[in-house]
């Protein structure tokens, strides 16, 4: 649930693959969920996913920890965090923000209410997962996120 696409992939190691981490914790922190977890309604479920479903509903604030809600959190800073969080788990490296920005926006000194936030990248079958293999392809690669996900 950690492991940004690519260095499932490849395992190369970059900056915007502990920048996808950080997005998954950052998730978790705000929801009080696991990385992969489990609702009744639905069994397992990844919290990428999830987070990206409620925010593509516009209810992205619903996915809040019941116990934050005891400390009369603020909706905005809530908002913005589970904004940049998705930010940092975007499906293409490229897309994903640098720390120092992933700070600035948190601490709201950067806007982010008009940034685009682009499909996350989601493994959903670490069985398929070849680390290191030469011969992995973005075609291989595509066959292993979740269908919602997959570029033509």
């Amino acid at each position: 649930g950690y492991l940004a696409p690519e260095y499932a992939v490849s395992g190369r190691l970059t900056r915007k693959a502990d920048v996808y981490s950080f997005g998954v914790l950052l998730l978790e922190i705000v929801s009080g969920r696991t990385a992969i977890d489990f609702d009744p309604d639905v069994g397992e479920f990844f919290l990428v996913q999830k987070a990206w479903e409620m925010y593509r509903s516009n209810k992205l604030v619903q996915m809040v920890d019941p116990v934050l809600n005891e400390m009369r959190f603020s909706e905005q800073d809530v908002d913005r965090f589970l904004k940049v969080a998705l930010m940092c788990v975007q499906q293409k490296a490229r897309l994903r923000p640098y720390m120092s920005t992933v700070v600035k926006m948190m601490c709201n000194e950067i806007d982010i209410r008009n940034m685009q936030i682009s499909d996350p990248g989601l493994i959903t079958n670490m069985m398929d997962v070849k680390i290191g293999n030469p011969r992995s392809s973005s075609s291989s690669f595509s066959k292993m996120l979740s269908p919602q996900f997959q570029t033509s």
